[in-house]
């Protein structure tokens, strides 16, 4: 009888694993039969949840290797990489195994998902189920090549855009592997465009149960129903599709020519301008502390959320407060914030920024992402330069830029001995305002700040006047200044860097839009709480750095490499 086996992909060699033993009671030899699986749709549906079971769950904290930060935890992997040890043989940003496993996982399911009775209440229920499942099927095997792409996807020696192997089918140990290769950019975004252009095809927009009284509510709801709001749906597909777009059309990939801007801004617009979305209203005040609520309208797709924890306080709170103080954001990250009114503080005499009090009247993000010296948290003044804890290099868990990382810490947990109060904590994986950062991106590259190419409603400069704005920089008397695509384009990417700080974004971002001098500009930090800046730390990276490497493992079996690696 033939048995449900997952087999791990690993280029040229397959290991056999109990890949279904997360959601399958093993019989005697740790299988269950084909048979067996197909005859009951909650283990054939559980094929796919292990593939979600791989989603990201905890923050992405790869700001570390930016300008946006450091860490101060000795060897840290991170740091290694970012001062001079990144190699092909030591890469903490690897996806490849991962990856590949999920998606073995998903073509697995893809190939049995026709054969299941999903359902027996109705025939309608179980076409329906089947569509459903099928669309988040691609769509999560996208998000999935997707990785790959962004952490991989390089130029080779030859100047050949090279992406990932591309695997179709669920391997068996019958298959032969032996010749599998790179495919190059182009292909992979074709295959990653197509599975989410089939996604979209079977998914709803959002899951949301019909009102009372509606006739097909009892099976609607079942089916497409709000309990499985945080499943893959048509939103979460269409913003994956504007990410690629634009991933494609950046500088770093723009010559595989596999798409545009205009291909981007349009892709992104069309899921600005849904119904269950509304256009520029979505952006909302709330939006900059989306972490605290998940009813937050920011948040577009998440994880569920974990019970009663204080790990990543107990990570990041300052010393005084019984944390370690481990991710410290630079001197850098800090003067990106603008001015209230807007201005940059290095604009000149007309900004406002007083060196003396660097702090005052500054747009209110800084406050509510990082805490810098005199700052009141917890009912506690954080001093960040003298405190015996909390002050600069004090003690190992000590800051080493002269600031704490405040964004998606709960102020209400406490670490104190004796009232140690955890709470609920949620990991966002998609939200809105990266929706509309990735419009304004591309439609200021396509058509220029005020142009709405798309006839889409709006143009750049609306989206980020609509950012700002609902930042708290009211009025903004340095929008209006702003007048040349390239000088726009610098807005939105520092717009960009601070709205998505900590979020696992801006190592990315700077390598696809090839900034070498931002890639390797040294950490800086201040010893003094802000009136003067300090080198804290270099940034050790090549030009070819641009592009992560395939795994050398991979290299091995016959993989062409990145150039440089």
């Amino acid at each position: 009888m033939k048995n449900i086996k997952i087999f791990f992909f690993a280029l040229g060699i397959i290991v056999t694993t109990s890949g279904c033993d997360k959601f399958l009671d093993p019989d005697q030899d740790n299988n269950l039969s084909e048979v067996q699986v197909l005859a009951d749709p909650a283990m054939a549906e559980g094929i796919l949840l292990n593939a979600y079971s791989g989603l990201p769950s905890a923050l992405d904290f790869t700001d570390v290797a930016t300008d946006n930060a450091v860490i101060n935890i000795k060897d840290n992997d991170l740091t290694k990489m970012a001062t001079g040890e990144w190699k092909a043989t030591n890469y903490p940003l690897s996806v490849w195994p991962s990856a590949y496993k999920n998606i073995m996982y998903i073509n697995l399911f893809l190939s049995k998902v026709g054969q299941v009775q999903w359902s027996w209440g109705s025939v309608w229920q179980n076409t329906e189920f089947a569509k459903k499942l099928t669309g988040e099927a691609y769509a999560l095997r996208a998000f999935y090549e997707f990785q790959l792409l962004e952490k991989h996807a390089g130029k080779s020696a030859d100047g050949t855009y090279l992406g990932f192997p591309i695997v179709a089918d669920y391997i068996t140990s019958s298959d032969n592997v032996q010749n599998i290769k790179r495919n190059t950019y182009a292909e992979c975004f074709v295959r990653i465009k197509s599975d989410l252009d089939s996604a979209m095809k079977y998914l709803p927009v959002v899951y949301a149960d019909k009102v009372a009284g509606d006739p097909i509510k009892a099976d609607y709801d079942r089916v497409y129903g709000a309990r499985f709001t945080n499943r893959m749906n048509g939103q979460t597909a269409m913003f994956l599709k504007a990410k690629l777009l634009l991933h494609a059309a950046s500088p770093a990939f723009s010559a595989a020519n596999a798409a545009t801007y205009t291909d981007a801004a349009n892709a992104a617009a069309a899921l600005i301008k849904l119904s269950s979305v509304g256009g520029l209203n979505k952006l909302t005040a709330t939006r900059n502390e989306y972490y605290l609520s998940t009813a937050d309208p920011d948040v577009l797709w998440r994880r569920n959320q974990t019970n009663n924890t204080s790990v990543l306080e107990a990570n990041n709170f300052p010393p005084s407060l019984y944390g370690t103080g481990q991710v410290n954001p630079s001197q850098n990250l800090v003067d990106a914030f603008p001015m209230k009114t807007g201005y940059p503080i290095n604009y000149g005499s007309g900004s406002g920024f007083v060196p003396a009090t660097p702090f005052l009247n500054r747009d209110p993000r800084l406050a509510k992402y990082v805490l810098y010296n005199g700052t009141s948290f917890k009912s506690a003044i954080i001093n960040t330069v003298s405190d015996p804890k909390d002050g600069f290099n004090k003690i190992p868990t000590s800051t080493r830029t002269g600031y704490y990382l405040k964004k998606h810490l709960l102020s209400t947990v406490s670490l104190t001995p004796g009232a140690i109060a955890g709470q609920t904590h949620f990991y966002t994986l998609m939200r809105y305002t990266e929706a509309f950062l990735m419009y304004a991106e591309a439609a200021n590259q396509a058509w220029g700040p005020d142009v709405d190419g798309g006839t889409n409603g709006f143009t750049a400069r609306q989206v980020i006047a609509k950012i700002r704005s609902t930042a708290g920089i009211t009025p903004d008397s340095y929008l209006a200044l702003i007048t040349t695509k390239d000088a726009m384009d610098a807005l939105i990417r520092n717009e960009r860097r601070i709205e998505l700080s900590f979020e696992g974004s801006r190592f990315w971002d700077i390598r696809r839009w090839s900034d070498l001098s931002k890639m390797k500009e040294i950490a800086k930090g201040t010893n003094n709480g802000g009136l003067t800046s300090v080198d804290v730390e270099p940034r050790v990276y090549s030009d070819y750095m641009i592009y992560g490497p395939v795994p050398d493992t991979e290299v091995k079996k016959g993989l062409v490499q990145n150039i440089g690696w």
